[in-house]
């Protein structure tokens, strides 16, 4: 089975031999600025709230246990120190992305538990 080829190509016709004109490049249009036609309205960008966290100090406290025991059954992530040459321990992503309304509160707490 033969492939499909284009009857012009480089500006002759394959059956034929016979050069084609090639088209005219159509006139540039002139455009105030960057706008081509009616502009879309944008829709305006507003800063999200940031999500409510432990109102009072006991949830807080109660928060910090259970993300202490959640985090002690994981496994650490590792980071190269290029200052010391040794591997750091370092709190995982995962876990990061997952309580990040509480990592405000919760670093310091895991950072005097865990002794990073």
């Amino acid at each position: 089975m033969a492939k499909h080829h284009k009857r012009t190509h480089n500006g002759k016709d394959r059956m034929t031999g016979r050069i084609i004109k090639m088209r005219r490049e159509t006139e540039v249009k002139q455009t105030k600025g960057r706008r081509v036609g009616n502009p879309k309205p944008v829709m305006p960008v507003l800063p999200r709230p940031r999500p409510k966290c432990c109102e009072t100090p006991e949830k807080k406290e109660l928060v910090n246990k259970r993300l202490i025991a959640e985090l002690s059954t994981l496994r650490w992530d590792k980071d190269w120190n290029e200052v010391t040459g040794t591997w750091d321990r370092v709190i995982p992503r995962h876990f990061v992305a997952k309580y990040r309304k509480h990592m405000a509160h919760f670093r310091a707490v895991a950072r005097d538990h865990f002794g990073l």
